[in-house]
């Protein structure tokens, strides 16, 4: 009898483990369904977010778009987005203790910290040292912008090469308009920024031309100004930034009077973050 009660009691626990293990089975099944339907909400959600973010972000749904918000609704419907540089001296650099401390190095630095949608944002540098103008056009500098089929082109206009080198107004301006036609023409879809150069200490030495420096940024203004192109004007900027630090010329450029030094090309930096930040 006692052998039977035994019996019994090994078959009902076979039976409580049996339908304990079908219960289980079934309770890891309903979790795993439920958890396959919340990952899919959470999916659905960003999807719906990313869709969000990217409407507010299209050109035309804002009166102003400021720079920054381009370049991000380019990588959210991209696959790689380019900022292509030209330019002379203050865009390759020179007068910083190394690259990453010029404006150029500091401002990608600075978008791909800004937003993580640019985190792989791509720049190409085509700024060459002593180049005026006309050296752009024909060292090929502005086809080389051309090939990389960028978003953002940022061109510094390199009035001080062309002051110093005593390359006249009228030839300053006829570059500049190729160039620009150039770049609008085989670029339709890319913006176009043009930055002047830095502020140097002897804005008003003249060449042999009796032109100074201020008459070259005041001559390409007007070009400019006249075809309602895109532009910030570098030595406003910076002067105005010396004048609210209580700071002198000296103090941000190199013994050479010309070309910034780290002070100088971050000041330069900040001029054109705020830039890309106006809305």
């Amino acid at each position: 009898m006692k052998k039977y009660g035994l019996l019994i009691m090994a078959g009902l626990c076979l039976v409580v483990l049996f339908f304990g293990h079908l219960q289980w089975k079934n309770m890891s099944k309903a979790a795993g369904i439920e958890g396959k339907k919340a990952e899919e909400r959470i999916k659905e959600k960003e999807k719906e977010e990313r869709e969000a973010l990217i409407q507010s972000l299209k050109p035309g749904n804002k009166k102003q778009q400021s720079l920054i918000d381009y370049l991000q609704y380019k990588s959210l419907t991209q696959e790689k987005v380019i900022v292509s540089l030209i330019g002379s001296n203050g865009t390759s650099g020179t007068g910083a203790s190394n690259f990453s401390n010029s404006w150029a190095g500091r401002l990608e630095r600075s978008l791909r910290s800004e937003r993580d949608d640019l985190e792989t944002l791509g720049f190409i540098n085509h700024s060459h040292e002593g180049y005026t103008t006309n050296d752009l056009l024909e060292g090929k500098k502005i086809d080389a912008v051309i090939n990389d089929n960028p978003d953002l082109v940022i061109f510094e206009n390199p009035l001080i090469n062309n002051q110093y080198q005593s390359i006249s107004l009228e030839q300053t301006e006829k570059d500049l308009k190729n160039i620009m036609s150039k770049l609008q023409k085989e670029l339709p879809n890319a913006k176009i920024l043009i930055i002047s150069p830095n502020p140097v200490a002897n804005s008003k030495t003249e060449n042999s031309l009796e032109l100074n420096y201020l008459d070259y940024i005041k001559g390409s203004e007007r070009v400019i100004k006249n075809n309602k192109w895109t532009y910030i004007n570098s030595v406003n900027g910076i002067e105005k930034k010396l004048k609210e630090e209580n700071m002198r010329m000296a103090d941000i450029l190199t013994n050479d009077n010309l070309h910034p030094n780290d002070l100088g090309h971050n000041i330069w930096f900040e001029v054109l973050d705020e830039y890309f930040k106006l809305q």
